[in-house]
């Protein structure tokens, strides 16, 4: 398997067909496509296996509600592995290669924090950061430090690009 930080635009269909056949509905193939057409990705990353994508991993520019900083924080994800290579530790360590190569103060998802968790993540609740007024999103929201202290004095609302909200 080849790790990929150069995706192009002709990566696109393969980016599509990946997302549209990992989740459930169509919101994260359109979200990464709108995403890409605006150049609001700061990183994406790439699993290839035979010259088919096998997974993918977006981080876009977020930012804490009334707060001004020069950190870079990051929003991960959509994440993706491939139905047939999920639960062999692929995602993983596509995830742990990823995390090495991405330039970043800290990082924020929304996902499966037993996943997470096995790489650093924590509890965004741990920083003083919310996602949403919805408490169980808040108990899916995560985030990591790349370096201790990089979120100190940035408690409150993430806000993700529009998009992420369905708009």
């Amino acid at each position: 398997m080849r790790f990929d930080t150069h995706l192009t635009a002709e990566d696109s269909p393969n980016i599509e067909h990946l997302l549209l056949g990992v989740f459930p509905t169509e919101f994260e193939a359109h979200l990464v496509e709108s995403l890409r057409r605006r150049q609001a990705i700061a990183a994406e990353h790439g699993l290839w296996d035979q010259g088919a994508l096998v997974g993918y991993n977006a981080y876009s520019p977020v930012s804490i509600e009334g707060k001004s900083t020069k950190r870079q924080i990051l929003g991960v994800g959509p994440m993706a592995i491939h139905v047939d290579y999920q639960g062999a530790g692929h995602g993983l360590r596509f995830l742990e290669e990823s995390l090495k190569d991405v330039e970043a103060d800290a990082l924020v998802l929304l996902g499966h924090t037993a996943f997470y968790e096995k790489v650093g993540f924590r509890p965004a609740a741990d920083f003083g950061l919310t996602f949403s007024d919805n408490a169980e999103m808040n108990a899916a929201f995560m985030a990591l430090e790349c370096w201790k202290g990089a979120l100190d004095g940035l408690s409150g609302r993430v806000i993700y690009d529009k998009m992420f909200y369905g708009e």
